[in-house]
């Protein structure tokens, strides 16, 4: 299953009250991994407040981060997208200036085409950063991996 597939008869996610997003003045380029996902991903910093979501979103306009960048209405999540999760130096990059801008906290990484596949909770981060680091490491349990693996094994030698 690639990420160019709807959700396949899954019901959508309930909405969970996004409440502010900016773009980059630059445009995304949307581009395949070897598994025919896309490659966007996001940064999901948890346990902002108004100020902090201030800095990244000035920091988004401004183009020192990602592509776009979205908060919660709680302030409880953010979303700070990346052109492509295969580019650990771009990712670091931007971990980098959210660490500057205060988010001290563990971080995870998520690909845009897992959201796609319905995976959430316990599984879904591809990569996570560990509390104050700007360290990348792999989660012991991803699911998005896991399903790229069973994909590689069902295509023809």
């Amino acid at each position: 299953m690639t990420c160019s597939v709807t959700r396949a008869g899954l019901l959508p996610p309930q909405s969970l009250g996004w409440t502010d997003g900016v773009r980059a003045p630059d445009s995304l380029d949307e581009g395949l991994d070897q598994y025919g996902n896309r490659v966007e991903g996001k940064w999901m910093p948890k346990g902002l407040n108004p100020e902090l979501w201030q800095r990244i979103r000035g920091a988004t306009i401004e183009g020192d981060l990602g592509t776009q960048s979205k908060v919660l209405k709680d302030f409880t999540r953010a979303c700070v997208y990346t052109r492509d999760y295969r580019d650990l130096d771009d990712l670091r990059r931007i971990l980098s200036v959210l660490r500057e801008l205060g988010i001290n906290s563990w971080i995870d990484y998520k690909r845009d085409c897992d959201t796609a596949r319905g995976v959430y909770g316990y599984g879904s981060p591809y990569w996570h950063s560990p509390r104050g680091t700007v360290d990348i490491e792999t989660p012991r349990r991803s699911t998005g991996r896991q399903m790229d693996l069973a994909t590689l094994a069902k295509r023809p030698l």
